[in-house]
């Protein structure tokens, strides 16, 4: 459920469905996700997934690729 649910995320913010297609891709450094992209992840995580996050609580190599944001959010839950 995370999985989908962060894909999905990550399309919509991004406005390219390559995340789904390469979840290993850097975010970042390929020009997807930027400062306020994060902030929009945040509040989706919370607002569609009721996990709360908040981004002095990681570095940003951590939520580099979609499947790193999946691994830390389903270690998380529990």
């Amino acid at each position: 459920m995370i999985r989908e649910k962060i894909l999905d995320i990550l399309t919509d913010i991004c406005g390219t469905d390559e995340i789904k297609r390469n979840p290993d891709q850097e975010l970042f450094k390929s020009g997807l996700m930027d400062s306020f992209g994060i902030i929009e992840l945040f509040v989706a995580i919370q607002e569609q997934l009721a996990i709360e996050v908040a981004p002095t609580e990681m570095e940003r190599e951590e939520w580099e690729t979609a499947n790193k944001i999946i691994a830390y959010l389903e270690e998380r839950r529990g």
